[in-house]
């Protein structure tokens, strides 16, 4: 079953092979989540039907959606293999990173019925779990303020802005955005949600959606390494030669796309297995892009000392020094402090949610089931 590194439609020659020796219909599947792939594979006669599968999960509309012309509006799966698939060898229910209604269809409690008694919330956050929880408020009737600190949409999802390997993904980004743009939601930028004005809002509930940090432990020179993160939005201009400690999922994927874009990337890991935080088949599609592209990979290997220069490890081997242009980190994230807004809010009457990785940092599935329902639960 293809990850996300295989190409969109990408079994679609072997179609129109079968095609050129058989009068009997052909379908092709693999990776197509775009009706416009669809079409172009039809009209190049490579095959006689589409077929839509994992894309069915993600947006049940995406037939009708493409027959109103209505193209951006498909929320598009990003294969990534984690709540449909990903969870066959779980044994828990199937689910999808993207659409929280999967499995979930008949169940009361997802239900977008008009608020039974419309009220005036407020998100705090406008990553992907306080966009959808503005959405689905919204749209049941609720009047919606969107609170972002930042100048800017988005969250986290702001990384697929420029990673080569999440162009699905960073489409689910944009397509948040204008789903929020074009509701009746007062969205606030540059506003900042605090224990002292949070009362001046007119709120009845809040729901926070603040997110996650990255952790910085204490490893010795730690001053000299940078947050992996960083890259993305150009705070850091990494060099050729990078070691990046930390071989989690943000460590591998963010050293993957360095490492497709011309550096030189190895990942140090304490843990016995890289990604060790995902599983299954999305876990091996990654290492396995990985070692397609060359990246060194270190695990059971500790960091003992960060230089402007170069990375000390130790590990089975002994201890040696890795030379390094650019130190990264990606030791793990933490839920963004929200005890004394919590408090704040509940001390003046306001119920209140919390959602995403504000609860604990998870992947995007988190933020876009925990943020739907509670844009079911205000006005409950």
């Amino acid at each position: 079953i293809p990850s996300m590194y295989y190409r969109h439609g990408y079994q679609a020659d072997y179609a129109k092979e079968v095609k050129d020796v058989t009068c009997k219909p052909v379908i092709t599947v693999g990776r197509i989540n775009d009706t416009r792939i669809a079409e172009s594979i039809l009209r190049s006669h490579k095959a006689d039907l589409i077929g839509f599968a994992r894309q069915s999960l993600t947006d049940p509309e995406t037939p009708n959606k493409a027959r109103e012309g209505r193209f951006e509006d498909i929320r598009k799966c990003v294969g990534c293999l984690h709540g449909c698939v990903g969870h066959i060898d779980t044994g828990l229910a199937g689910s999808c990173e993207l659409n929280p209604l999967v499995g979930h269809e008949s169940d009361p409690e997802y239900q977008t019925v008009p608020a039974e008694h419309p009220k005036k919330v407020m998100v705090v956050g406008a990553g992907p779990a306080g966009m959808q929880a503005a959405i689905t408020a919204c749209d049941r009737g609720q009047k919606v303020i969107l609170a972002e600190q930042g100048p800017r949409l988005g969250g986290l999802l702001r990384f697929t802005d420029v990673d080569t390997d999440k162009p699905d993904l960073h489409n689910f980004k944009d397509l948040l955005v204008r789903e929020v743009e074009r509701r009746d939601i007062d969205v606030r930028f540059n506003t900042t949600v605090t224990a002292d004005n949070i009362g001046s809002f007119g709120a009845d509930g809040v729901i926070f959606a603040t997110g996650s940090l990255p952790t910085c432990p204490p490893v010795p020179g730690i001053e000299h390494a940078h947050k992996a993160m960083d890259m993305y939005d150009g705070k850091v201009k990494p060099g050729h030669k990078i070691v990046m400690v930390g071989g989690g999922l943000v460590g591998c994927e963010a050293g993957l796309f360095l490492q497709k874009t011309g550096h030189e990337v190895t990942v140090v890991e304490m843990l016995d297995r890289l990604a060790n935080e995902s599983f299954g088949m999305y876990r091996e599609a990654l290492i396995l892009e990985m070692e397609k592209c060359g990246m060194g990979m270190m695990p059971k290997t500790r960091c003992l000392e960060i230089t402007p220069t170069s990375v000390k490890v130790e590990n089975a081997d002994g201890v040696q020094t890795l030379e390094a242009d650019t130190v990264l980190f990606a030791l793990g994230m933490k839920s963004v402090d929200i005890s004394a807004l919590k408090e704040a809010a509940e001390a003046k009457g306001m119920k209140t949610w919390v959602i995403g990785d504000a609860i604990q940092p998870g992947k995007v599935d988190q933020a876009t089931r925990s943020g739907y329902l509670a844009g079911i639960e205000v006005g409950k």
